[in-house]
């Protein structure tokens, strides 16, 4: 089921917030089952030295371990010479401010929004970052970002945790400048978006992503069903769609083992199998470059 298959949302330690595996675990469980790639995020910090690591001295490894950034206030925010950095060590996914962006602290503060939580307080509070002005333009330093990413072409630029209106204006400004790996983070959590906006987004080129975290029943983050994410691909088609997991949460299970249980669900929604292969290896593994 899983031959072949590319994770480009896997959350593993050494990390602020407990991990169910550590990166190393990670690329061990991934390679018992035959994945071809996986990509290891963190809210806090870099992934891409420990990536790189553990790619050079896993004796055998078929597979393919890749870092990647996310532009939280822990690494400067939306910062151009942090994404520079960190592609230099070899970031395959440069995501957009998530636990930092203002739309995803606002969310998180509503009861009911489940999001894991940091496993010590921190002594300095978030710093809240948008992305767009009091005009709705995108704010200068989104822009620089952007322009980083342009030298980049092989990179993945993800939406990350901004709102609807944030996201939109990422994507529309990304794929207007040349971007064509452009990665649209879970939007019907945190995000907010339509199946309208998803459809929007497609035809402009940009990917969406389905998770498995939030679908399988069983997760501690499940909030919507296999059917409606079911409903959602016949509605858009395959082609510019690709799932991930998103697992790695302590006590949550393994991401491969989410990844599993999520496509033997959208199996039992009747979606084909080509279908499937096409979300779960042939998108993720262009996107990659692979």
């Amino acid at each position: 089921m899983l031959e072949g298959l590319v994770d480009l949302h896997v959350h593993a330690g050494p990390s602020l917030m407990s991990r169910e595996l550590d990166g190393w675990e990670m690329a061990q469980e991934m390679e018992a089952a035959h994945l071809a790639a996986v990509v290891i995020k963190d809210h806090h910090i870099p992934t891409v030295t420990a990536a790189r690591i553990i790619q050079d001295h896993f004796p055998g490894l078929r597979g393919k371990v890749f870092g990647a950034i996310a532009l939280n206030n822990s690494v400067g925010g939306l910062n151009p010479k942090a994404v520079d950095v960190a592609v230099g060590f070899g970031a395959k996914v440069v995501w957009m401010p998530t636990v930092s962006s203002r739309h995803h602290i606002e969310q998180h503060s509503h009861p009911g929004v489940k999001f894991p939580a940091v496993k010590k307080r921190q002594v300095v509070p978030e710093k809240p970052i948008q992305f767009l002005d009091s005009a709705g333009k995108l704010l200068p330093e989104v822009e620089q970002v952007l322009e980083v990413m342009k030298k980049y072409p092989d990179v993945i630029l993800a939406t990350g945790h901004g709102s609807r209106d944030e996201v939109n204006a990422i994507a529309r400004r990304a794929m207007e400048i040349g971007l064509r790996r452009v990665l649209v983070d879970h939007p019907y959590y945190m995000v907010g978006a339509s199946l309208e906006d998803m459809k929007a987004w497609c035809d402009l080129g940009a990917f969406v992503e389905f998770t498995a975290v939030l679908s399988v029943p069983n997760s501690q983050f499940y909030m919507i069903p296999a059917a409606t994410i079911a409903d959602y691909i016949r509605k858009l088609g395959p082609d510019q769609l690709v799932i991930s997991s998103d697992y790695g949460q302590v006590g949550n299970g393994s991401p491969v083992a989410g990844m599993k249980a999520f496509i033997q669900l959208l199996r039992g929604e009747g979606i084909k199998e080509k279908d499937i292969r096409k979300m779960t290896v042939e998108n993720p593994s262009a996107l990659l470059g692979l």
